[in-house]
């Protein structure tokens, strides 16, 4: 596997930086400071400000409070802070500066102090790494705990996930980057126990070259939703109708695993599982056949489909079924997956069929599709040498670019810059996202409709969502998985439900092992 690494002009040194934090609490809370000064205004709105002791200037009413500075970088010239993430609820009464460089903060119902604490990035991953077999895993696979009580992290219950499998191969593959960068011997076991979740899901099918959705056990809740098999000796229950976004994971994990990780046996057996699914699809022709001896809902890849029903999915797809059989060409050895790769490629078309996704978009922008179209290409990028068809791939990948350069997304980012590395791009708003996540990753909903510096489009989403144009700062809009829509106003509302945080550890990390980001 090529050794890519970043530009010289890509790549960015990092230094400790100001994290946002905050604490909340009931208003007879005895540590803040006595209640400032209120001004009523006639018209019955509760108005107030201060300066924090860095200079910041910070103003409040009844829609919560804005921070206004002159920042290093220019989006965090003007932050906002609303409830429930930052305040108890938004009609703010006094404020005032504390000790350091934040402000405490009373509203009608609460107390919140707001403020920065210096910390660097290898210590935020620290966090959100330690919350992994903490609380956010489920027989290794990384998933979101529900809480029973709010505020307390103590008591949660998991559910089994369609995507069971992606989700873990992601974070997997963070810890897997982790390990190569750091030699942690934390991080090798984080990578292990999730890579070996993701082959769990191969193992309980008993159908060679086939693998689970998910799985439960017999003493678990079984969710209402899905396809469920059990297995014959009544211990495990899984999931079937497996989905082409569950095999890019498995094929993403397969490839990073097998590369960085140590362990001899584990590559041997991803070795074998991976000849074994490229196997199973090339067999059906590019077909996932689940036990029903029909191809599941979405695991399609030839051609017909493409004609048919998923000539949308075309662009996609196409990249999808080079990428697995590439990488089982790869990892096995065997000629005959490189001659199937090639014939796929060529003499099939379906390097050109990457580039037809601006041809055959449909309306709305499917932000899960682009998730799925940069972890396919990486394997792609990372492996072929053939200049023409690299050619292509950057060109494929390009299409998919003109949205995704709104985001300031790390992670794609990262992968497409590998490929193109003479683009020009904000890195430095790469960076932004990633300081800009909150540590705190419970679905508060971002209650963004009063904003008066947001520009809204006249199209609503594919789920028919109110959009916007206006690109918000990771804290202030909704937590989401890499596969959300960013522009989207609402969602979230959850705060019994925590997100992992692989949204941060994977493009952490795959940014320090390929060069994109210096030091910690």
């Amino acid at each position: 596997m090529k050794r890519l690494t970043a530009a010289e002009k890509d790549a960015i040194e990092l230094h400790p930086f100001m994290q946002k934090m905050v604490e909340q609490f009931p208003l007879d809370y005895e540590g803040a400071p006595d209640v400032p000064g209120r001004m009523l205004l006639p018209n019955g709105c509760v108005t107030c400000w201060c300066r924090s002791l860095d200079g910041a200037l910070w103003l409040a009413n009844e829609h919560g409070v804005t921070r206004m500075a002159d920042e290093a970088y220019e989006r965090d010239n003007v932050q906002y802070f609303n409830a429930p993430r930052y305040l108890a609820d938004d009609r703010v009464t006094a404020i005032c500066p504390d000790e350091k460089n934040g402000v405490w903060v009373w509203t009608e119902s609460g107390i919140s102090h707001l403020y920065y604490q210096e910390m660097t990035m290898a210590e935020k991953a620290a966090i959100y790494d330690a919350r992994i077999l903490e609380r956010q895993t489920r027989h290794g696979f990384v998933t979101d705990p529900y809480f029973e009580r709010e505020n307390d992290f103590t008591e949660f219950r998991h559910y089994s996930s369609d995507n069971d499998g992606l989700w873990t191969a992601m974070y997997a593959a963070g810890a897997c980057y982790e390990y190569a960068v750091t030699g942690s011997a934390d991080a090798l076991k984080r990578a292990t126990v999730t890579t070996e979740a993701v082959l769990s899901l191969v193992d309980v099918t008993g159908i060679k070259g086939y693998f689970a959705r998910s799985f439960v056990t017999k003493d678990e809740p079984l969710p209402e939703d899905g396809f469920w098999i059990t297995r014959d000796d009544g211990e495990i229950i899984w999931k079937s109708d497996t989905s082409s976004d569950e095999v890019v994971g498995h094929f993403l994990i397969y490839l990073i695993a097998h590369e960085l990780l140590p362990d001899e046996a584990l590559k041997a057996k991803i070795r074998r599982i991976a000849g074994e699914v490229a196997g199973y699809i090339i067999d059906n022709d590019y077909y996932f056949i689940d036990v029903t001896g029909k191809p599941t809902l979405w695991g399609n890849w030839n051609i017909d489909y493409f004609n048919g029903r998923g000539y949308e999915d075309t662009s996609l797809n196409a990249a999808e079924l080079l990428s697995h059989i590439k990488v089982a060409a790869y990892l096995t050895g065997e000629e005959r997956f490189e001659r199937e790769y090639r014939k796929l490629a060529v003499d099939l078309g379906y390097a050109d069929l990457c580039c037809t996704y601006l041809s055959r978009k449909g309306e709305h922008i499917n932000y899960s599709d682009e998730e799925l179209c940069y972890l396919s290409y990486l394997p792609l990028v990372l492996l072929e040498t053939d200049p023409v068809l690299l050619k292509k791939y950057r060109e494929a990948m390009g299409q998919w670019w003109q949205n995704i350069q709104r985001e300031l997304n790390p992670l794609w980012t990262y992968i497409y810059k590998l490929i193109d590395p003479a683009l020009d791009y904000d890195m430095e708003g790469c960076l932004w996202t990633l300081r800009r996540l909150p540590l705190d990753l419970r679905e508060f909903a971002p209650n963004n409709e009063n904003r008066a510096d947001l520009e809204f489009e006249e199209k609503t989403d594919r789920f028919n969502k109110r959009q916007i144009t206006t690109l918000l700062a990771p804290d202030e809009r909704r937590i989401m998985k890499w596969n959300g829509n960013p522009f989207n106003l609402g969602g979230g509302g959850n705060i019994k439900k925590e997100e992992p945080g692989t949204i941060f550890t994977l493009p952490y990390w795959m940014g320090r092992y390929y060069g994109f980001l210096k030091g910690e």
